[in-house]
């Protein structure tokens, strides 16, 4: 059971920590061991997407962590951050939620780790501060059920204060802790290259951590004509030209520790890289076959490396300034960069049938294992492909009253191994009912401005047949919409309207739906002043920049580049 450290203070002065039990024990309880694994390494973004925030205009997208590509065995969730002890916290879910999901990647041996800092986060800790940072992190992988920490200082942040002793020592402690349970709380980093000479700036943090650290990810992008000389020619690192000479010289430079670049053993030696050209400014690979070429090299070497990182799990599925999706292309690229697959999952165990309506049936089953991981599984229907999911059940819609349907699942690993089928399951679906449909629950307001607003309903049951939804405002009828959404427009500001929503079909009408009171805002501008630098902002307040308003999230005193478009741990756009 992971547990918490719980540092007691008496007069003054620190006593010995004590222990307290964890309240759970799930399935992200555990913390995978990648000691024998070549890792791929993907940073997740726990903030909300921007739009054209990529270098080139494009834009990453939100992904549900649960069901991250198969290809990342390490999913490090960026970030951990703020002023004095630095914290986490979902932007989008509950902590129970993402403990669960947590949970669903260590159940398939992925790792997920918090990494602390990232470009616009300034960590400053000092003397005094390693037990309430240990006990930090330990609360927060008692919280989410993360496997370890990745540091991933940048500037000012790498030396800030006494971070290069204060957070090696308190990792030491978060380290103890866990073993003295029977697990290894993995530790990485990430430093920008320039920062890994022998007089970088990472030197002293590495050193401290010298028998700890589990992998070192350099990132060999975003340094311009930053370089290396090798083979007695300067190769720079953004001369796309001469990528594979770059990645391989800083492979042996950094395994050797020669060319003026401290050692990070082949094993422990992770390539950092942007998943496409928005994901960096430079750096991007690409031809693939240099990074093969690499690890071949390498390895017939005797110095296999450890892996392959990239910024980020939301850039390969994000979209360029067209809007053309990524699709998932890096992960793709490099899906056969460690050792080949051919090891089909187990097929699928005691599927059954529920919840049969006249249109739709629930099908479950036990999940499958695999030698790598199952990553999803695929629905046939009279031995015809009808859908896939990653979860163990799937709902099967828009079925014929009183008729007779066969159902089989496999399960498929990332390498598209497919298993046998499953138990053969025989439904009839039920006859229709003809009666008009319930009344629409859960009614809800969003996007309220000054003039409209977006209500949302629940959708109705899967049995229920619904032609339309009628909306009403104060008693009157103000359209109607065949979804479980609708904006009404032209309203008044300041003014409180009550709403009603009614289900109908060819039998007839529900009853009326609760009604729900929405005020509209005030015509009044927001009170938000020009983002200026060199001004200390809190939580909550709003600037003016570029013609568009932010809310601070983090207390923090403005400098040059921590614009609120570029800095997102920092602003939240709000129109």
């Amino acid at each position: 059971m992971k547990k918490i450290l719980g540092l007691l203070l008496c007069t003054g002065s620190l006593m010995a920590p004590q222990l307290v039990s964890a309240s759970q024990t799930d399935a992200a309880d555990s913390m995978p061991d990648i000691s024998e694994k070549q890792v791929a390494v993907g940073y997740y973004h726990n903030f909300e997407p921007a739009s054209g925030s990529g270098y080139q205009g494009g834009t990453p997208v939100a992904v549900d962590l649960s069901k991250v590509n198969s290809f990342y065995n390490v999913i490090s969730v960026a970030f951990m951050s703020g002023e004095g002890i630095p914290t986490f916290k979902p932007y989008d879910q509950s902590d129970a939620d993402f403990r669960e999901k947590v949970g669903k990647l260590n159940s398939e041996g992925r790792a997920v780790l918090l990494s602390l800092g990232g470009a616009n986060s300034h960590i400053e800790l000092h003397k005094g501060q390693e037990e309430e940072f240990a006990n930090e992190i330990i609360r927060l992988v008692n919280v989410y059920g993360f496997d370890g920490l990745d540091i991933d200082l940048e500037q000012t942040a790498i030396d800030a204060g006494d971070n290069s002793s204060v957070i090696p020592d308190a990792l030491k402690m978060v380290r103890e802790h866990f073993e003295e349970e029977g697990k290894h709380f993995i530790i990485s980093m990430a430093p920008e290259f320039p920062y890994l000479r022998t007089n970088g700036k990472y030197v002293s943090l590495i050193k401290n951590l010298e028998n700890e650290y589990d992998f070192i990810a350099p990132q060999l992008y975003n340094q311009a004509g930053d370089g290396l000389t090798w083979n007695g020619q300067w190769i720079a690192q953004n001369n796309d030209d001469l990528k594979y000479e770059f990645l391989l010289g800083m492979s042996k430079s950094l395994s050797e520790g020669t060319n003026d670049f401290i050692k990070i053993p082949a094993d422990k030696l992770v390539l950092g890289l942007p998943s496409n050209e928005d994901a960096a400014a430079n750096g991007f690979v690409k031809n693939p076959e240099d990074v093969y070429k690499v690890f071949d090299n390498m390895e017939q070497s005797n110095t296999p490396l450890k892996g392959l990182m990239t910024w980020s799990i939301n850039w390969d599925s994000g979209t360029n300034s067209s809007g053309i999706s990524y699709n998932q292309k890096f992960s793709k690229d490099y899906a056969d960069l460690f050792s080949h697959d051919t090891e089909a999952p187990t097929a699928p165990q005691e599927l059954s049938a529920s919840n049969i309506t006249s249109n739709s049936v629930k099908l479950t089953w036990n999940p499958s294992s695999d030698n790598v991981a199952v990553v999803k599984y695929n629905i046939y229907e009279n031995n015809i492909l009808i859908g896939s999911t990653t979860d163990s059940s799937f709902t099967v819609e828009d079925l014929e009253p009183n008729t007779s349907y066969n159902y089989t699942v496999t399960a498929l690993d990332a390498a598209g191994n497919e298993s046998t089928s499953s138990n053969e399951v025989t439904i009839t679906t039920l006859d229709v009912e003809h009666v008009a449909p319930s009344t629409p629950t859960s009614i809800v307001a969003s996007n309220i401005s000054k003039d409209s607003v977006t209500l949302t309903w629940d959708k109705a049951l899967q049995n229920e047949v619904v032609n339309k939804y009628n909306i009403y405002r104060d008693g009157t009828f103000v359209g109607e919409t065949k979804t479980n959404s609708f904006t009404d427009s032209n309203l008044t500001p300041e003014t409180t309207y009550t709403y009603t929503v009614v289900a109908s079909n060819d039998w007839g009408d529900s009853a009326p739906s609760l009604p729900l009171e929405v005020t509209t805002k005030s015509d009044q501008g927001i009170d938000a002043p020009e983002w200026k630098v060199g001004v200390e902002y809190h939580v909550g307040d709003r600037v003016t920049y570029k013609d568009h308003i932010y809310e601070c999230l983090q207390a923090h005193t403005s400098i040059e580049t921590w614009t609120p478009d570029a800095t997102l741990d920092l602003w939240k756009l709000i129109e």
